[in-house]
């Protein structure tokens, strides 16, 4: 049963290789090979563009090396607020950032604290003066509790939103800083190693 649909398959796929080589147009060397297409009038200018393009090409991966990768750093400052600043070179901004997000948090889980060790004691209270004075200990620092991880939740999002444009800065002033580096200097840095230009 195999070889009855195989074989209309095969008979299939020779036929439609023989219509596209009938169909196919002849290779015009002469039209591949004319250098006028690119502008080039001699070798010189096909040399001139070689080295343009090595040059742009050696460029593009020194960008590539060094840039920072925009969904990686912003995972990072995701996870831990700051480090996506750390990356783009940014230490102050990425500093506060961390240092605000460290206190309201550590502010938040411990006034949270203090709030469940005084809910605890209301809870265990049975006097209503105890029951009363527990309730309103514990009522205040729970309050407080909130408004920290409010702000917090408010440093996080602007961490987020300041990363975007951070990355975006660096990388833009990366690829400046590497077309002055690349042109200003005989000595070049490039992905294969030290180039000395005369």
């Amino acid at each position: 049963m195999r070889y009855y649909f195989m074989k209309p398959m095969l008979m299939l796929l020779l036929l439609l290789l023989c219509f596209g080589l009938c169909d196919a147009k002849p290779f015009d060397i002469q039209a591949f090979s004319d250098t006028t297409q690119y502008n080039w009038q001699d070798y010189r200018d096909r040399a001139s563009y070689r080295e343009d393009l090595l040059l742009r090409q050696n460029r593009l991966q020194l960008y590539e090396l060094e840039s920072v990768p925009f969904n990686a750093n912003l995972l990072k400052s995701a996870v831990v607020p700051g480090w996506g600043q750390f990356a783009t070179k940014h230490d102050t901004k990425a500093t506060v950032i961390l240092s605000l997000e460290l206190v309201t948090v550590i502010g938040a889980v411990y006034f949270h604290n203090q709030a469940k060790n005084n809910y605890d004691k209301y809870f265990e209270a049975d006097q209503i003066d105890d029951i009363n004075n527990y309730w309103g200990k514990a009522e205040k620092p729970y309050h407080y509790s909130l408004m920290l991880v409010g702000l917090a939740s408010v440093i996080w999002g602007y961490n987020i939103y300041d990363v975007v444009i951070s990355t975006n800065e660096y990388n833009a002033k990366l690829w400046d800083d590497i077309m002055q580096r690349q042109g200003s200097s005989p000595l070049q840095i490039t992905p294969n190693g030290l180039e000395l230009r005369f």
